[in-house]
């Protein structure tokens, strides 16, 4: 009856997550970004504002044919603005002045204004911003016509060759990639975050893909060594099932986002959970089965559990889903598993290691322990966790020739309205910034500006206006515009970070621009020291815990393991030059989660154990080596760190435990 009970609430239950499930986060910054923090969200937001931005390089001999090009990406390009703006521009001509024309009326330098007016007024290809008989001094034009310094030219020749760039901001960029490939004529480029994105994503899962056959087919090799049958993989599938469920299911009642570095980190509930269904078929007739289970997923849980207490945001989600999909993993072994009359009857594995090589083999870890430590040497440059393919490179390098595109740094304004960042962001006064200020006026600098031309028409415009009528002069002479509300400006959202925040783009550093790349580095290095410090309270804890369970000396041999293999991985990569991440340090907690399993069970447990635990040591880590070739070195930091780790610590547990 319980049982019955015990399957009807976990499908009521995991139903109740999947009819609300959220969105999967994917962006890699907000993983590790402290919510709390308004300065670190704002970095996000630049950097996401980025990470959208597409460039698509035209190649042709020809610039006909680089014209006809740029017909077949039309579909692709992001609506203009132009007219809107220019709308404003034509409606509002007195409003908005150039530094330079304020500058001229405020000295009273009328002649220097009329004659840059009367050369722009008879130029046979001249363009008019605003009518002439409500912008006599075409100030609308000078106001336009300065936006030019911030637009790069996009139709270069280079190399004997035209080359045309067209920006394109896009999240998806599947159907530009399908018409790169259609163009027979010419070549096209892609370059930015995007494409990188993209292409890594989709690399990163094939292989993947492909680690998870393997790794599944090893798992069956092993099963039909071990229990020459592979009947007893269905109910750990089920039970690697439900644990993921669980976990996944109480996320989602938590969390308004789950992101999906929590699903890759939490792939170790695998091969806890298979740990677990190994032992209970092995060991689980044994009268110290329930006692090695309980402890070992309590001192798991709480190794994960002390990630919650990061304040990183993906390692609490990790906390939670793992620890929730570990518990649930112990409710099914002990509730679901007994309904399962399989045949244990299995061969054993020999001993791997013989005791005359101990001395020797815990001498060289210690060594490398030693000397790997002196060397080691930390990366927080988020741009080491990823190689691109050499097309994409080249496709980079060629951007950079061709176009010499700037470097922006980005200065932060924040004020109580819009008005009140304009006014903020006036007076920056900073050479070639790009910010909402540079294309509309706050309200004050609009009043200041009305005036400035008043006294320009009043003291200048019957000398210089001979083109317009009387009744036109006095017109302008009477004028009362309107104030123009900056809320209304079409490009408002694209300098705006929230209703309070904007971003002002330069392209030389000033002391207070922010670098989004050295920001994001900064932010990697400080949660890397978060997670040292939460590393030696972690073994602090458990030690505490161990020792309450199986006394002191016990305790020692238990937690020796994880301790040296966390030390001997992170160690030898250094030793063999590796720069260690953020994400290597991540792995340490998962080695430590996966290593006390395998002690707490080789100390309870019966010969049948270490069977158990060498199988599931085993299949854990040949997933793990796996993964360490995957081109993500993100992912491969992950793999490489956990193989080294595991095996270390089973290893050590061999020589420090044995079991009953």
């Amino acid at each position: 009856m319980k049982r019955i009970l015990f399957i009807v609430l976990s499908i009521i239950f995991f139903l109740s997550a999947l009819i609300q499930s959220k969105p999967v986060e994917t962006e890699l910054l907000k993983a590790f970004i402290t919510p709390a923090s308004k300065t670190e969200k704002n970095i996000v937001k630049i950097a996401n504002l980025s990470s959208k931005k597409l460039n698509i390089i035209l190649e042709n001999d020809n610039i006909d044919a680089l014209e006809e090009m740029k017909s077949e990406f039309e579909e692709f390009l992001p609506d203009s603005f132009a007219e809107e703006v220019l709308t404003v521009y034509r409606n509002y001509p007195a409003n908005f002045l150039t530094k330079q024309d304020r500058d001229l009326i405020k000295t009273k330098n009328y002649k220097a204004l009329e004659a840059r007016a009367l050369e722009k007024l008879y130029d046979p290809l001249g363009f008019y911003a605003a009518p002439i008989n409500k912008d006599p001094y075409l100030l609308a034009n000078d106001f336009l016509m300065e936006k030019k310094i911030f637009q790069q030219e996009d139709t270069k020749e280079y190399g004997g060759k035209f080359y045309s760039l067209l920006r394109v901001t896009t999240d998806n960029p599947a159907p530009i990639i399908e018409k790169q490939k259609s163009i027979k004529t010419g070549k096209v480029y892609l370059t930015g975050t995007p494409i990188h994105s993209y292409i890594t994503s989709t690399k990163s899962n094939t292989e993947i893909n492909i680690i998870c056959i393997i790794s599944s087919l090893a798992i069956l090799l092993l099963a039909k060594l071990c229990f020459k049958s592979i009947k007893i993989l269905i109910p750990v599938i089920l039970s690697i099932l439900f644990g993921i469920l669980t976990g996944y299911s109480v996320s989602t009642f938590i969390f308004e986002k789950i992101h999906i570095l929590t699903f890759v980190f939490s792939t170790s509930l695998i091969g806890v959970s298979l740990d677990y269904s190994l032992h209970y078929f092995l060991t689980g007739r044994e009268a110290g089965f329930k006692k090695s289970l309980t402890s070992s997923m309590l001192t798991t849980v709480t190794a994960f559990g002390i990630l919650g207490f990061s304040n990183i945001e993906v390692l609490r989600q990790i906390a939670v889903f793992t620890s929730f999909g570990l518990f649930g993993v112990y409710l099914f072994v002990l509730i679901i598993l007994p309904m399962f009359k399989i045949n244990t009857e299995h061969n054993h594995f020999k001993k791997l290691i013989i005791p005359r090589i101990k001395p020797y083999l815990i001498g060289f870890i210690l060594l490398v322990i030693v000397c790997g430590g002196i060397r080691i040497k930390f990366n927080d440059n988020l741009r080491t966790l990823y190689n691109p393919p050499k097309d994409l490179a080249a496709a980079e390098s060629l951007y950079r020739e061709v176009f010499a595109p700037q470097n922006p740094e980005f200065i932060l304004t924040s004020g109580k309205n819009t008005d009140e960042i304009l006014e903020k962001e006036e007076k920056l006064n900073i050479n070639n910034a790009l910010n909402l200020s540079s294309f509309v006026s706050s309200i004050s600098r609009q009043k200041e500006n009305i005036g400035l031309v008043k006294s320009l028409y009043e003291a200048n415009l019957d000398d210089y206006a001979k083109f317009l009528n009387k009744e036109n002069i006095q017109k302008l002479k009477n004028m009362n515009p309107e104030i123009y509300n900056p809320d209304s400006f079409p490009l408002k959202s694209e300098f705006m970070l929230d209703d309070n925040t904007s971003c002002t783009i330069v392209f030389s550093k000033t002391k207070d621009s922010i670098n989004i790349a050295d920001s994001i580095s900064q932010i990697l290095k400080r949660l890397r020291h978060k997670c040292f410090v939460l590393i030696p309270c972690a073994f602090l804890f458990l030690f505490i815990f161990l020792t309450l369970l199986y006394g002191i000396k016990n305790s020692f041999k238990i937690i020796l393991s994880p301790l040296l293999g966390a030390s001997f991985a992170i160690t030898i990569l250094s030793a063999s030059g590796a720069e260690i991440n953020l994400f290597h340090i991540l792995a340490l907690f998962l080695i430590i989660g996966f290593s006390l399993d395998y002690s707490i069970f080789r100390l309870n447990s019966g010969e049948n154990s270490k069977d158990a635990v060498f199988l599931s040591c085993t299949s854990t880590a040949v997933s793990f080596l796996l993964l360490s070739f995957t081109s993500f070195k993100l992912i491969s930091s992950l793999g490489i760190t956990l193989f080294i780790g595991i095996l270390t610590s089973y290893i050590v547990s061999l020589f420090m435990i044995k079991s009953k």
